[in-house]
């Protein structure tokens, strides 16, 4: 069997050594015999022989017309005329493992030589490779293939025997069956004795994930969640892909049980790290306890891309009063600057104030800019790169150089456009100082919330809005700003016009060429109407335009169709499986009332895949998913996506695309990144193709094998 820090080749054979030694044994000595002419006895490959002769099985074999040997008992002494070989084929044709529960599971691959007249024969000398390692092994000299038993897929396996080659696609399935904790050890046994019922009213009606969502590959499970049932109900969740089918069984105990189940990291990448692009299907089936009967549930679709989106994601908890991380590597959300500069002067003594609000992220990750402790209060900067667990955080640019409102980094972190009651102004990236704007210079009224573009040649904002600073506005345009030099600004215009309403948080895709934003009645999710009205929910939904306005589009799916409840866009800085992904914060219910947010209305993040390439009069946009590891307690928003490198050996992973090895194995404690597959040269009984194989010392590849002998 093949080790794991070998090449997929480099098969160690020491429990075939004594056998391979007296073979090579036995061709050293017809070597010798031959010694008079070298086209005659053992060989390496065919070009070892004379013409019209093959190597078979280390034995140069006479042939009938110089296109195949017999390898079935026909020789040059024989009454019958050879055979010819026509064709090499890798057996069983349609080569199929299936490995379940992550069980390791091998399957034998044959070569088999198809002659003249129909008949077949296996050969017993071969050469066994597979393209890619991230399904299985295969031993390089007998072909016995050996399923990791993590991911399902296809994988091209290829054959090189009797101076002729053959390939054929393996594919691997995965089966895996969950018991959820407090559910009977028999759950299986009993869905599949009971009657099914189709009955929608007596069904368990499946919540989230939604139908119709695109997924990137590594995002973290998801907690399925239903409602409809009692006490003693089973219930099986089914999730079935092209190569992967996950069942898990879970008893509803009682009060308070929570009508859902965390998907396990292992049934999650059995599904995820799959056939990009084809449909997962979905289901909560019912076993009730009161009839013994099966009802069946509603099935739903949703899908992966073929994306891997790394990074650190910052967003404001509003109650906290600070901004949280959610780190890349899926170990969870993170409070990374406990104790950020106090107010030496607060409004109220008693009262330490220390908010953080209204960030920024650089798009390389390494900067953050926030306006500290009130509304109109100081604009700070800081360094993510250090640590920021001090007290007070240190700063780049510390409380009280410069003030703002909203601001956004250039493509170099040197200057920042920054807004403050209505004006637009620049920032030294390094100082906090204000810096005078060439050209036709920026707007001084009317504007809030700028936002730079990646490129780094133009800024939209919100632009000929009626309120008194950059908070609260009920009528608002897209703007657009030329940048026409080094802090040099061409005069603003008007690509797209709000109708009466705001146009708030514009947001640019990574490429530049396409703006969100949230067009609503109101710049805030709800309105400030004063202590005796309190706040109000004012619609808004998020929108899609060119970045010259010609093209708009509504993006239906992510604002959940006729739903007017979706906020405050912000792309990713990622375009990865011909997607762009887009966070934004929603009071739509996640899930059921017992494990989600189902009827409180609370501001939670979510993020949806939008076509990287969308046509015009089609929605590029698809249903969305939760962002995990929020606090479903905790009002949230404003997510603001940072890159990150690929993860290093040794850190978590759930796909391989997210290491910088490739590699995502779990070695015992879960998933993490480890080593490449090491490519070693083979030692004497080691496998090999070629002399060039074999270690120094090793000897020569003779038979498949690296040997000293003859």
């Amino acid at each position: 069997m093949k080790s794991l820090s070998r090449a997929p080749w480099v098969a160690s054979l020491s429990a075939l050594r004594p056998f391979a030694a007296a073979l090579l044994f036995a061709l050293g000595a017809l070597s010798a015999c031959a010694a008079d002419d070298p086209k005659l006895g053992a060989c390496s490959t065919t070009t070892d022989c004379r013409v019209g002769q093959v190597c078979v099985d280390s034995r140069c074999t006479t042939t009938r017309d110089g296109g195949g040997a017999d390898l079935g008992g026909g020789s040059d002494t024989d009454s019958g005329p050879p055979r010819t070989v026509t064709a090499l084929a890798i057996v069983p044709l349609a080569p199929l493992v299936v490995s379940v529960d992550g069980a390791r599971t091998t399957l034998d691959l044959d070569a088999q030589v198809t002659y003249d007249d129909g008949t077949t024969a296996l050969v017993t000398s071969a050469f066994w490779s597979i393209a890619s390692p991230r399904l299985g092994a295969i031993d390089a000299t007998t072909g016995t293939f050996t399923a990791d038993g993590e991911v399902a897929g296809t994988v091209q396996v290829s054959l090189e025997a009797i101076g002729m080659t053959a390939t054929t696609t393996l594919s691997v399935q995965i089966e895996r069956t969950v018991i959820a904790p407090g559910a009977p050890a028999d759950a299986p046994t009993r869905f599949d004795a009971a009657t099914v019922v189709d009955d929608a009213a007596r069904r368990a009606t499946l919540l989230y994930p939604l139908g119709g969502t695109v997924f990137p590959q590594n995002v973290q499970p998801p907690d399925v969640q239903w409602e409809g049932g009692v006490e003693t109900d089973l219930y099986r969740v089914r999730m079935t892909a092209p190569g992967a089918t996950v069942r898990a069984y879970v008893l509803h105990d009682g009060a308070p049980f929570r009508f859902d189940w965390l998907t396990t990291r292992e049934a999650w990448r059995a599904v995820a790290e799959n056939i990009a692009e084809s449909d997962v299907t979905i289901v909560v089936d019912r076993l009730e306890t009161a009839t013994g009967s099966v009802i069946s549930g509603a099935p739903r679709t949703f899908r992966f891309a073929d994306a891997t989106i790394r990074g650190a994601i910052y967003y404001w908890d509003l109650a906290g009063g600070n901004v949280l991380r959610i780190r890349g590597d899926g170990t969870g959300r993170e409070v990374f600057m406990p104790t950020p500069p106090a107010n030496p002067v607060p409004a109220n003594p008693a009262i330490e104030e220390r908010c953080v609000a209204c960030h920024a992220i650089s798009r390389d990750g390494r900067r953050m800019a926030a306006e500290m402790w009130s509304g109109g209060g100081p604009g700070v900067i800081y360094d993510l790169t250090i640590d920021l667990t001090a007290d007070p955080a240190p700063t780049i640019v510390p409380p009280g150089i410069v003030t703002f409102l909203t601001a956004s980094f250039s493509p170099d972190n040197l200057r920042l456009v920054a807004n403050n009651a209505t004006e637009l102004f620049l920032v030294d990236g390094n100082s906090g100082a204000r810096l005078p704007a060439g050209g036709a210079g920026l707007p001084a009224t009317g504007s809030a919330h700028p936002t730079w573009s990646p490129d780094g040649t133009q800024i939209a904002y919100s632009a000929n809005h009626e309120g008194g600073w950059g908070v609260d506005f009920r009528t608002a345009d897209l703007g657009i700003i030329d940048i026409t030099g080094v802090d040099a600004f061409a005069a603003p215009r008007t690509i797209f016009g709000g109708a009466g309403l705001a146009v708030a948080r514009p947001t640019w895709s990574p490429n530049s060429a396409l703006i969100a934003f949230q067009h609503s009645a109101h710049s805030r999710i709800r309105e400030d109407l004063g202590p005796v009205l309190g706040t109000i929910p004012r619609a808004g939904v998020v929108s899609l335009v060119t970045r010259d306005g010609a093209t708009q589009w509504p993006l239906a799916a992510l604002n959940d169709g006729a739903t007017r409840n979706s906020y405050y866009p912000t792309f990713s800085p990622f375009d990865e499986g011909g997607y762009f992904w887009l966070a934004f914060v929603t009071t739509r219910d996640y899930g059921n009332a017992q494990a989600g947010t189902r009827g409180t209305g609370r501001r939670q993040l979510w993020v949806a895949a939008v076509r990287n390439a969308p046509m015009s009069g089609v929605d590029p946009s698809f249903a969305p998913y939760w962002l995990p590891q929020q606090d479903v307690t905790h009002e949230n928003m404003a997510a603001f996506w940072a890159e990150e490198a690929c993860r290093a050996d040794a850190r978590g992973c759930a796909t391989s695309g997210e290491c910088c090895s490739g590699f995502c194995r779990d070695t015992g404690a879960g998933p993490v990144c480890v080593p490449p597959d090491i490519v070693e040269c083979s030692e004497t009984g080691e496998a090999c193709r070629t002399n060039a194989d074999c270690c120094a010392g090793a000897g020569d590849c003779i038979a498949n094998v690296c040997s000293t002998l003859g």
